[in-house]
């Protein structure tokens, strides 16, 4: 057991660490813009109302800006300060999600499930942005200990871990809304069917924590009703509840089975133990009540209209803790023994080999080739993870099995790392703000075709961001860019991302060669674009 926390920890530091030393530049369009959104919540020292660019940003609570403005004030304005909050809240839902599981079954698989679930390639991914989603983990599975705590035989003072829960469900509503309420509800019912006896416990804890719940979000929402009346209808009515039900949401119009290749690929590397877990035959019995607690929430998400990659986070703690029940018992049976388990840790070993590989080559074929050595280090790392996860099949002890686990996780996590510099290049305005901040001065108008302008605002030197506003800074499709090139000054500059020339170059007789390359921009200025568009 020792072993498996050692691994536990290093492989926790590894996903702190990483991406820290990565040191990627921040990508749009959400992580770019939630660091600007920070960024402005110090200059204006307005700690209620998020803004962007001087605009109320109403459509995210407040929980997450302050961890971030809070960062950016301790660190200064860099990708560091940025990336800190949400890999801790990450941690944080790795240790919530192991003590859940070390609730719920036993140590072993307590430790497994918080290694998987920091593991997952949805959940690991979204730590390393700064977005929402990442913090309501950790708080829905405080929330779902303390029902846990609440419903074993032993009992528990109910009403102290009642309030802890609230404060966890309070939490998570000022970082996501109702949601992490609606699945600790979920889960409470769950742990009811598996033990009717302890129903009444919960029914009152649940109202308990309501109530406390209640009081911690209250006063925020409440001072923002006082200063944008009518947020809280916006927020709770139409975003909530006319967003679940009906198709006014942008990403609404989704198809039902939206979140099946989510899960299939967003739990790799752990994918396959997930169907051997559901077809053993010995089991712990809550582990039924967990399989419950995934299958109701996954129905709940998917009837709604409105559907995200992300909205399926909370669905992971479940897959988490079915995939620690299921290998902590084959372990205490005698290890991987068995065609089932050892073909599930050989393509556990393999997928995390050959990530980074193709995320490598979804960069080249997307983005354009790349320099330096990333190719042969990523290759490298792969044969390493390859070697370390053959180490860990041919284990005859826990001991043994433990240290190759998280040799193969770290080292596949420096292959991850490789990458993600190289796909934030292309994802990212940081260059294009370098051009301008050598310039000095902010050109009359910046438009971006077809760009989130996040991490453009985020990394301008402080006396040019101090000039932007909404209209001299902002995103354009190409029919409003035109439009605007035809009667902007001189100096006047539109930015093409390079894999948007081909689309930009057909509307001109003759395609104008850009004024200067800024990264993966190509920068024009609206004289020579007027120019380009009256040859005949």
């Amino acid at each position: 057991m020792s072993v498996l926390r050692r691994a536990f920890a290093l492989i926790a530091l590894a996903l702190v660490a990483a991406p820290l030393v990565a040191s990627a530049p921040l990508f749009d369009p959400d992580e770019g813009l939630h660091a600007a959104i920070a960024q402005e919540m110090n200059q204006r020292h307005d700690y209620v109302t998020p803004t962007f660019l001087g605009e109320p940003f109403l459509d995210k609570p407040i929980l997450f800006f302050w961890a971030e403005a809070a960062s950016l004030k301790l660190f200064g304005d860099r990708e560091m300060a940025v990336r800190l909050p949400p890999l801790l809240f990450g941690l944080f839902g790795m240790i919530a999600v192991a003590a859940l599981g070390r609730a719920l079954f036993d140590d072993a698989a307590g430790l497994i499930a918080g290694i998987a679930y920091g593991t997952m390639l949805l959940p690991m991914g979204v730590s390393e942005l700064a977005v929402h989603d990442i913090g309501l983990v950790g708080f829905l599975c405080v929330a779902c200990w303390c029902m846990v705590k609440i419903a074993s035989p032993a009992g528990g003072r109910l009403v102290l871990l009642a309030a802890a829960a609230g404060a966890a469900l309070g939490l998570s509503i000022l970082t996501k809304g109702l949601v992490g309420v609606v699945f600790t509800g979920i889960f409470a019912a769950c742990l009811a069917v598996y033990r009717p006896a302890v129903w009444l416990r919960l029914a009152v804890a649940l109202a308990v924590a309501g109530g406390v719940a209640l009081l911690v979000a209250a006063p925020w929402y409440v001072a923002m009703e006082r200063a944008h009346a009518g947020y809280l209808h916006y927020y709770f009515v139409e975003r909530h509840l006319q967003g679940y039900l009906t198709a006014t949401q942008r990403h609404a119009g989704r198809p039902f089975w939206y979140y099946l290749p989510i899960l299939a690929g967003g739990t790799l590397p752990w994918t396959p133990y997930l169907f051997l877990s559901a077809a053993a035959p010995r089991a712990h019995p809550l582990r039924f009540a967990v399989w419950g607690w995934f299958v109701i929430g996954l129905l709940f998400l998917s009837i709604g209209e409105s559907k995200l990659v992300t909205y399926a986070l909370p669905l992971f703690p479940a897959l988490a803790l079915i995939v620690g029940d299921y290998l902590s018992r084959r372990l205490d049976a005698g290890g991987l023994a068995g065609r089932g388990a050892r073909i599930a840790f050989s393509i556990h070993a393999v997928a995390l080999a050959t990530v980074p590989s193709l995320g490598l080559w979804f960069v080249i074929r997307r983005f354009g080739p790349i320099e330096g050595p990333a190719a042969a280090i990523v290759a490298a790392l792969g044969l390493l993870t390859l070697a370390a996860g053959y180490g860990a099949l041919r284990a005859r002890s826990d001991r043994r099995f433990a240290a190759g686990l998280a040799a193969l996780s770290i080292v596949a996590i420096a292959g991850m790392m490789v990458v993600a510099p190289h796909a934030a290049d292309s994802l990212t305005s940081r260059d294009l703000a370098a051009w301008l901040n050598r310039a000095g001065t902010l050109p009359s108008r910046v438009s971006v075709l077809d760009e989130r302008i996040g991490s453009l605002v985020f990394y301008l030197a402080p006396p040019l961001r101090a000039e932007v506003t909404r209209d001299r800074l902002a995103e354009a499709s190409i029919s409003v860019a035109i439009g605007r090139v035809r009667v902007d000054p001189d100096d006047a500059v539109l930015a093409v991302r390079r894999g948007q020339l081909p689309r930009f170059n057909r509307l001109f007789p003759v395609p104008p060669p850009p004024d200067a390359m800024a990264g993966t921009f190509a920068v024009y200025r609206a004289s020579t674009l007027r120019r380009a568009l009256a040859t005949p």
